[in-house]
């Protein structure tokens, strides 16, 4: 039997403080939801009808490249050049779009897979063991001879890859990808008769700011006629989300640029025209089931782009198992402090504690502050990651948190093995 589904996969994942996601490919037929909002031990899924309880992960390893079948990026295939092609806003937000859209819109592809589903738990799509099923999502090309750059959930299972460039398709070949400690893939496709593919540059996100104004372009629900086409804002960063594998997703971007079923792996541009993070997740309401408006959640380029680079050039990105903890973190602000009554100081705040982990063995519990580990101060999650990269499982370290009622302690947490770890 043959489904034909508009989105590879519509992952939901658990935001901290409560949030579920939902990765953004198209899903017209599947019923496939958006993220939710949704307090603790939110049971999450890959799909529609496969829902599983997930335990925290901020520090799972990288299982890069593990699928059998990946091709290896050939030894002379062209580097990941982006230089050239950025755009000069001119001041007016009209016209710089359709700037943005002209330079952009021709390197966002469609990416479109098949999938076997399995016999004993269904597809990724759910659904009858032994079905064949189809789907798709965006991808954006990075260099003239064919390197896609895309969200690792988008292709993973796949049998086959077609890749849709305007009205021309060709057979995608899987380079690389990492859904552990990030959801990103890169894509092959080869020129026909020496053409040259157009392409996208990758940006700096730490020049953004919120409020920046972002387009985000993508196969949104599969529509016929081309990628669609959002306009929003940088609405914050920082952001972090889980996903049902395990993998903790930090640094995010989250915009109200409208990111649908369809967009995963899609790029987010500024106005210069250069991608500064690649589409994911959407949030949903968990009690309707249905999608909040307006809050989207892409990674941030910066973190894409060591992948990218040695994906390119054929080289494997570094795999790094970083120690586990068993949390939820997110970066303190004030609002989130005068939300749910805790103090308002600067560093991490710790959304949510799993039974058993080796956070609750050393005694944190959730609505605490950590502020400081290795004698180091914490201010944010990219913070802690730095730190976190530095140790490996079984490592003890001391670190200092402040109590929900302002108390300060100092603990000790020996790091444990990612429950995620191949």
């Amino acid at each position: 039997m043959l489904k034909y589904k508009d989105k590879v996969l519509f992952i939901v994942v658990a935001l901290v403080l409560g949030i579920v996601l939902g990765a953004c490919g198209s899903s017209i037929n599947s019923g496939n939801a958006a993220s939710s909002v949704q307090p603790t031990n939110a049971v999450v899924s890959n799909d529609t009808n496969n829902g599983s309880n997930v335990s925290i992960n901020n520090g799972a390893s990288n299982n890069t490249n593990t699928n059998a079948g990946i091709a290896p990026a050939a030894a002379n295939s062209g580097a990941l050049n982006q230089t050239g092609g950025v755009l000069n806003p001119t001041g007016s937000l009209e016209v710089d779009v359709k700037s943005v859209v002209r330079a952009a819109r021709p390197a966002v592809v469609l990416i479109a897979v098949t999938i076997q589903s399995n016999g004993n738990n269904g597809g990724i799509f759910g659904g009858g063991g032994g079905q064949i099923e189809q789907g798709v999502g965006t991808g954006s090309i990075l260099t003239q001879d064919g390197f896609i750059l895309t969200n690792n959930h988008v292709i993973e299972g796949a049998n086959s890859i077609r890749v849709s460039v305007g009205n021309n398709v060709y057979a995608g070949k899987l380079i690389g990808r990492e859904g552990t400690n990030s959801d990103l893939a890169i894509v092959k496709i080869d020129p026909k008769n020496g053409e040259k593919f157009p392409t996208i540059p990758l940006g700096d996100a730490s020049k953004m700011e919120v409020g920046d104004f972002v387009v985000a372009i993508g196969n949104a629900l599969g529509l016929p006629g081309g990628p669609s086409v959002t306009t929003g804002v940088v609405s914050n960063i920082g952001r972090s989300i889980q996903e049902p594998n395990g993998a903790r997703l930090t640094n995010l971007i989250q915009t109200d640029a409208a990111i649908n079923p369809g967009n995963s792996g899609g790029p987010l541009l500024n106005l210069r025209g250069e991608i500064i993070g690649i589409n994911t997740a959407a949030a949903v309401n968990p009690e309707e089931n249905v999608a909040a408006q307006n809050i989207g959640f892409a990674i941030n380029v910066n973190q894409a782009r060591s992948y990218a680079d040695a994906w390119v050039t054929g080289k494997q990105p570094q795999a790094t198992a970083r120690p586990f903890m068993g949390i939820l973190p997110q970066t303190m602000t004030a609002a989130l402090a005068a939300r749910y009554n805790i103090p308002a100081v600067q560093g991490v705040l710790i959304a949510r504690v799993d039974n058993n982990t080796p956070a609750a063995k050393a005694g944190w519990k959730a609505g605490d502050v950590l502020i400081a580990m290795d004698n180091q101060p914490i201010t944010s999650t990219d913070d802690l990651s730095a730190i976190l990269d530095k140790h490996k499982a079984g490592d003890t370290s001391t670190a200092v948190l402040v109590g929900r009622d302002g108390s300060k302690r100092n603990t000790q947490i020996t790091f444990g093995q990612s429950p995620t770890n191949p």
